[in-house]
């Protein structure tokens, strides 16, 4: 004779964990739907992690090296924008200087000398150009303006001219102020560092420069022509067409030397930009390799995601029947 079993505590507690199930593995395949990627890795790859790891590792490794290859290269273009500007009006100052000093035309030799001023405090403030609060010509002091104000030199300047004997004495005092370690220049008005900037590592064990401080020589070059233009004034020596000459001349050299310079950078700059375009193909690569390793079809996962829903949505008619279950509705 059969009988059947009254639905009891303990058959309860086994449905439940059943359902318990069953949501853990719908909540896993809901999630590889959406990723398309194994939750459990280790399960997926029967315990041979190694390879995957190892494939996750060199994908962190090349994104580590794009984001910092980015800044490397938004920081040289910022660089190379700010060199730029800087002969634009030298040239021309530098230019127009020599024209009207073979003319021995005074009053263009004053408005030049103004309009060199200004090009200084033009030039002062592209140098003092920050990226990301970094400043991009102070070499490995980055935290502070590499330049002091221009009002500060062009006082220092003028005070060197009254003090002058003629023209060569003048040049002398200049050379000294912008060329010795312990001139004005270095003393008073450069502030940055005396190293350049950490090179970029484009890849392991690789490193470009794409760093111009302000005080390399091109660039005190530049801004001692300018300035003895602009102080040429201040003189006290009675023919002062030499010294304007000088410094025209001294302008028009260094303008030439910063093309140079940017030159070089921009031989840096082309490695970057490759360097990036290599790292972008290989984050490509290796993802890739990481998903079939580890990739879950996703269509394949919506499909088993619905299955186990509706056997959750049973799961739960069933659980709630037993629930309600009596003896008088077992026997009626």
């Amino acid at each position: 004779m059969s009988s059947a079993g009254i639905p009891n505590i303990l058959s309860f507690s086994r449905l439940s964990r059943i359902v318990s199930d069953i949501k853990v593995r719908a909540d896993v395949t809901r999630t590889e739907a959406t990723t398309g990627r194994r939750e459990d890795i280790t399960a997926a790859m029967n315990g041979d992690v190694g390879g995957a790891h190892i494939l996750n590792k060199a994908i962190d490794d090349t994104k580590s090296f794009q984001s910092l290859l980015a800044l490397a290269q938004n920081r040289s273009q910022r660089t190379q924008s700010a060199l730029a500007l800087l002969g634009i009006d030298a040239v021309r100052i530098g230019t127009e200087t020599l024209g009207a000093s073979g003319r021995n035309d005074l009053p263009a030799l004053e408005a030049l000398a103004s309009d060199a001023r200004g090009t200084i405090s033009t030039i002062f403030s592209a140098l003092n150009t920050t990226d990301g609060g970094r400043a991009l010509f102070g070499g490995d002091v980055t935290d502070r303006p590499p330049l002091a104000s221009p009002e500060q030199l062009l006082a220092d300047i003028d005070l060197i001219m009254a003090g002058a004997t003629d023209t060569t004495d003048a040049q002398a005092q200049l050379d000294f102020y912008f060329n010795d370690p312990t001139g004005g220049f270095a003393t008073s008005i450069y502030q940055g560092g005396l190293n350049k900037a950490p090179a970029v590592a484009i890849s392991p064990g690789i490193r470009v420069d794409v760093s111009a401080t302000a005080a390399d020589q091109p660039i005190k070059d530049l801004i001692r022509g300018l300035v003895a233009i602009a102080t040429h004034e201040s003189a006290t020596f009675p023919d002062k067409s030499g010294i304007v000459e000088y410094g025209a001349t001294a302008a028009l050299s260094a303008d030439t030397s910063i093309t140079d310079l940017r030159a070089v950078i921009g031989v840096s700059q082309a490695r970057i930009g490759a360097a990036l375009s290599r790292h972008e193909a290989e984050e490509t690569i290796l993802t890739s390799l990481f998903n079939e390793m580890t990739g879950r079809d996703q269509f394949e996962a919506a499909s088993e995601l619905q299955l186990l829903e509706s056997q959750l949505e049973a799961s739960y008619l069933l659980t709630a029947r037993l629930a309600r279950l009596t003896i008088a509705d077992f026997i009626r």
